[in-house]
């Protein structure tokens, strides 16, 4: 483990998000009875708070000192914080999600409220590791083109497929709206590999886990 994260009362943390009570859950644990979320859709959309309406992208502002969460099984979760006004801010982002750059799109959401890129921390939770993501060329070509400089994409011996790092991806799309790289963190974690720590949908339908299909685990963060 490294010191940038850290496991505190079974959840894992981020040393940058040590100011705000934050967890990324392991699959055995459960979001506070208060948790705000969401429906998600895998799409762009961010929203204040959280009702039964769509969306994949969650934000409060400093004072509100309620937590916002999102779910995920490979997706990743991204918790995001301003060092300045307190906002705080929860992403679920799966290829999809990426592709619509919803990390984008929920920190011009931030920016839109006064933050600025310097004051913005990220930490990139548990998700599938790109080693172990393969998905079709056409996948990776629709995420690639939210970046100026492409990343994340590993060879594969299957014709017509890749490896993709959406997690790498997602960085450079945080790097390029400005923020510093020493305030994005990315954690140590594949849920496809560590299946005694967090469900992985792309495991269980590799192991016809019927048990474990469909379940997620949590991620999110107070103001």
């Amino acid at each position: 483990m490294t010191q940038a994260w850290y496991w505190r009362d079974g959840s894992l943390r981020c040393r940058l998000l040590d100011r705000w009570e934050h967890h990324f859950l392991t699959r055995d644990q459960s979001p506070p009875r208060d948790a705000l979320y969401a429906k998600q859709i895998h799409g762009s959309r961010c929203i204040y708070g959280a009702t039964d309406q769509e969306a994949d992208g969650l934000w409060l502002r400093g004072d509100d000192h309620r937590s916002v969460w999102v779910c995920s099984a490979d997706c990743v979760p991204i918790l995001i914080a301003d060092r300045a006004t307190g906002a705080v801010a929860a992403v679920h982002s799966g290829w999809r999600g990426t592709a619509a750059a919803i990390g984008k799109v929920m920190v011009t959401t931030l920016l839109n409220q006064g933050c600025r890129p310097a004051n913005l921390i990220i930490a990139l939770g548990p998700a599938i590791s790109g080693e172990m993501y393969q998905v079709g060329i056409d996948v990776a070509d629709r995420v690639l083109q939210t970046l100026e400089t492409p990343v994340g994409v590993l060879a594969d011996d299957v014709p017509g497929h890749c490896r993709l790092d959406l997690r790498l991806v997602q960085q450079q799309q945080f790097l390029e709206m400005g923020i510093p790289a020493e305030n994005i963190q990315i954690a140590p974690y594949c849920t496809f590999r560590s299946a005694d720590l967090f469900y992985s949908y792309r495991r269980s339908r590799q192991e016809n886990d019927r048990d474990s299909l469909g379940k997620v685990q949590w991620s999110g963060i107070r103001a």
